[in-house]
């Protein structure tokens, strides 16, 4: 008997030691700005519900107050307040963040007073000798608390979400899974103590209680991110993995004591992939669980009641048969979700109606640990670290930018560099070939050396233009003068085209070019060299004119214009030239915008958005 009392209190200090687990759960998935105030949480509704179960919630459990009690009775009290404090802890944890601190005791002193006693008394009421046991009396199983505690903790927690609303913000300064992964390991290891305090210790079947312990939450783990998988969610198998092993220990808490390790699995691998699969009906209807208790605690708890008549030894079952015990079981689950559901929705109404159970837009923007705990060095942490996190994820963005447009414009440097070898390089050589075969005619034919005279010099000036176009599309393919700076480049691109007889070019606006990057410079450079070319080859144009000018919502526009003999910009026949360069300005974030007419000249316009990054990048 000394032994067996003293097993009691050892699994009760396990379950105690499981508040350090959910406080390091908790904290680890809040934002850094809530970490005090969730931990302190923690605390209170742990005290508050020692006092209210102790003196009011265990006499109407069990019909014996602690001044009535002797023996080792005191070690079973322990053990159920322990069991009560995980019921208030899972609905506090998940409703952080933006619920008050008083509304939370409030409801906490509420549960363990009246909430969880009366369930409990419904399953458990006879183990001290009392009455009042109907649903344990009808036949309804539950081990350890699968029902009792944690789908009671369920349904309270999701009354309270459901009137506490969603968050405001959930990206500022989370989370520390190192932390949150030390709370589930915490949390599975008095999930030992949780079910083994309900089973004697003579009798062989304690180590089986814990073997199912364990297997079941491995394999919620397993039946987690199987679930995962199937539902093609990226990047949210952190949140499976959590949301399995906690399933699988709740809904194996409904039946250690009465299957083999065949049945702890089967059961926690359901309740894994329920409970990962449930995530996704809190995000439909825009219920914000912090935690995610109630996909665990709640659905995990379901899934373990209503399995248990499937998985069970049969010699186990109360009822008559399987399906029997299924009746009952679900029986059990509706009436805990009529009561708990029912009279929590109806306290946090009430509480929400007179002291308010959510704190001001301000004050959760803030964060709890300064609204309600004045710690002002957190604040100044947590703003320090979110403004590092901040300019990390700018730079971010523009580094993915700047790497889409270089990729891109690699690629609309190779087509231009293949078409300028084909048009420029490539007839050269291709006249010089021709040359050369026609001296090798004459050569064959005996052809005067006049003749031969005359064909190498052709052959000698088709060599050396060859070899300038070569030059030209080298020096092309990145320009020197751009590393002077894009305005530069431009003055000197229209300098050159100013030497052509018969034909002014002009630049202005350079003091006004702001400091892009290297590949959007290269972008407009080309652009702005394809709209001159298209002026100089095809317009008869005397004068052209590149004009660069900052408006006033920061953006810059350069302009190309010439008086030559336009064109009309909608013709089918108009050449696949304007449509590079709006590719090209499109690709860098830009618009390109063409007005012409037949004979009144073309005005080819550039626009492009200056974005901070940009601007702090100098010539």
């Amino acid at each position: 008997m000394i032994i067996q009392e003293m097993w009691v209190l050892i699994c009760g200090t396990l379950v105690f030691f499981m508040q350090a687990g959910f406080t390091c759960y908790e904290a680890g998935l809040v934002q850094s700005k809530n970490v005090i105030s969730v931990s302190i949480e923690n605390l209170v509704t742990f005290a508050i519900t020692v006092v209210m179960f102790m003196f009011i919630g265990c006499p109407l459990m069990f019909g014996k107050s602690i001044f009535s009690m002797s023996g080792s009775e005191y070690s079973y009290l322990f053990l159920q307040t322990m069991f009560a404090a995980v019921a208030v802890t899972i609905f506090a944890g998940a409703m952080s963040e933006r619920s008050k601190l008083t509304a939370l005791m409030i409801a906490g002193a509420v549960a363990a007073g009246i909430i969880y006693p009366v369930f409990g008394k419904w399953v458990w009421g006879s183990m001290l000798g009392g009455g009042g046991a109907y649903l344990g009396d009808m036949g309804f199983m539950d081990f350890a608390g699968a029902a009792v505690v944690h789908s009671t903790g369920g349904f309270i927690t999701l009354a309270g979400l459901i009137t506490v609303g969603r968050r405001k913000e959930t990206r500022s300064g989370k989370s520390n899974i190192p932390l949150a992964t030390l709370g589930v390991f915490i949390l599975w290891f008095g999930w030992l103590g949780f079910n083994g305090g309900n089973m004697p210790i003579t009798g062989g079947l304690m180590g089986l209680v814990f073997i199912n312990t364990t297997l079941s939450a491995g394999f919620g783990m397993l039946g987690a991110l199987v679930m995962n998988l199937v539902l093609r969610r990226k990047g949210r198998y952190l949140i499976s993995i959590f949301n399995g092993v906690l399933g699988g220990l709740v809904a194996v808490t409904a039946l250690s004591g009465y299957c083999g390790p065949e049945g702890a699995m089967a059961a926690g691998f359901a309740a894994g992939a329920a409970a990962d699969c449930s995530t996704l009906l809190l995000d439909k209807f825009g219920i914000d669980d912090v935690v995610n208790a109630v996909p665990s605690h709640l659905v995990g708890g379901i899934t373990g009641t209503l399995l248990l008549p499937f998985v069970v030894r049969s010699q186990y079952l109360v009822c008559g048969g399987r399906l029997e015990q299924f009746g009952v079981q679900l029986i059990g689950v509706c009436i805990n979700a009529a009561w708990t559901l029912g009279l929590s929705m109806l306290i946090f109404f009430l509480i929400d109606k007179t002291i308010g159970i959510r704190v001001g837009s301000e004050e959760e923007k803030k964060g709890l640990n300064i609204v309600e705990f004045n710690d002002i060095y957190s604040w100044e942490s947590y703003m320090e670290i979110s403004s590092y996190e901040s300019q990390i994820n700018d730079k971010n963005r523009l580094l993915k930018k700047q790497t889409k447009i270089l990729a891109a414009t690699e690629a609309e440097e190779k087509e231009k560099l293949a078409r300028e070898l084909h048009d420029g390089l490539g007839q050269s050589l291709a006249a010089l070939k021709l040359v050369l075969k026609m001296g090798a005619g004459k050569k064959s034919g005996g052809g005067d050396a006049a003749g031969k005279d005359d064909i190498s010099e052709k052959a000698l000036e088709l060599a050396e233009t060859s070899i300038s176009e070569m030059r030209n599309v080298l020096e092309d393919l990145r320009p020197e003068r751009l590393e002077q700076g894009l305005g530069k480049a431009l003055d000197y691109m229209t300098q050159s085209l100013d030497e052509i007889e018969g034909f002014s070019c002009s630049f202005t606006g350079g003091d006004e070019m702001p400091g892009f990057d290297d590949p959007v410079s290269l972008n407009i450079y080309r652009t702005v060299q394809e709209a001159l070319t298209n002026v100089v080859k095809h317009s008869g144009a005397s004068q052209a004119e590149v004009v660069c000018s900052r408006e006033a919502d920061g953006s810059c526009i350069i302009r190309v214009t010439d008086n030559g003999r336009g064109f009309d910009p909608d013709a089918a026949d108009r050449g696949v030239g304007l449509d590079s360069m709006a590719d090209r300005i499109k690709m860098i974030g830009g618009d390109l915008k063409i007005v012409s007419g037949t004979g009144k000249g073309t005005m080819v316009e550039i626009q492009i958005k200056i974005e901070d990054e940009e601007q702090d990048h100098g010539e």
